[in-house]
């Protein structure tokens, strides 16, 4: 089973009619193609693309489809946080592997409820590991990250992540292989964007 994990590309804000109000700008649009075309020549066996319902996130799934001939599915529980993540993660007391290991957590627990809520949509992903089928997942930053920060099992861990970059696993043989974080080898640097 192989997991693609992508952020969206660069959005902006533009007034709508209802309340996600932010659009892919022209550079997250460009983005995306160059991650389209990456795909269709690097990852042909692409069974689903899974995305978020915020418009960003379909706006992304929408191009990446013209690229991947694959069935696409919304999943709520892929909606971006509220809160900026950064401040909401637990911390370590110390950082060396001979320190004391526990954590600092903020007084309400946001991120806890934030990791389950990306639990829900991570165990649907990994319902049947042993398949030999490959996800895109099209999401957010933060989702992507504690994605990977539930597989690690290390949630104090800061991930950083370009618009339309990857996080990228394949699990085999009873092992997580973590091919890439923020992995964009399709983007130059002109279209690296944070």
């Amino acid at each position: 089973m192989r997991l693609i994990l992508v952020r969206h590309g660069k959005a902006e804000y533009r007034q709508g009619p209802e309340g996600d109000n932010l659009y892919l700008s022209d550079l997250g649009k460009q983005q995306i193609e160059r991650l389209g075309q990456w795909l269709q020549e690097n990852e042909p066996g692409i069974d689903a693309l899974i995305c978020s319902p915020l418009r960003r996130a379909r706006e992304t799934t929408s191009i990446l489809s013209r690229y991947v001939s694959a069935p696409i599915k919304i999943d709520d529980d892929l909606r971006e946080t509220d809160h900026d993540l950064l401040m909401e993660l637990p911390r370590l007391v110390h950082p060396a592997d001979t320190g004391p290991h526990y954590y600092v957590l903020p007084h309400d627990n946001y991120y806890q409820r934030f990791a389950e809520q990306t639990r829900r949509v991570l165990n649907r992903l990994v319902e049947n590991p042993s398949s030999v089928r490959t996800s895109v997942v099209i999401c957010h930053g933060g989702t992507a990250s504690t994605m990977l920060r539930l597989l690690l099992r290390c949630h104090h861990m800061y991930v950083w992540m370009h618009h339309a970059a990857m996080h990228y696993l394949t699990w085999q043989d009873g092992l997580w292989d973590l091919r890439g974080v923020n992995y964009a080898p399709h983007l130059p640097p002109e279209l690296l964007t944070t």
